[in-house]
């Protein structure tokens, strides 16, 4: 199953929740995380063909059982790098 921490920081407390989170799942539950520290802004010139570290994260999320998402909140809504990710 993988996962998005939501922040860019290494140490933010949404890693950390994610990772307790993980610690209390049954331990048949296998987890990764969803690298978006790398990806490149959002622009629909990649439509057609993906960056490679987009490429990367779409098949990443399809091989996924599930997609939990522990995130903080930037003005009333998502970081900009998850709102990129999603996008």
């Amino acid at each position: 199953m993988g996962y998005f921490a939501g922040s860019l920081a290494t140490h933010s407390i949404n890693r950390t929740l994610s990772k307790t989170l993980i610690r209390l799942a049954p331990p048949d539950f296998g987890f990764f995380e969803f690298s978006i520290k790398d990806l490149p802004l959002y622009s629909y010139d990649f439509d057609s063909e993906y960056p490679a570290e987009g490429n990367v994260l779409k098949d990443s999320i399809t091989s996924a059982d599930g997609v939990p998402f522990t995130t903080p909140t930037y003005n009333l809504s998502i970081p900009g790098a998850l709102r990129n990710a999603i996008d």
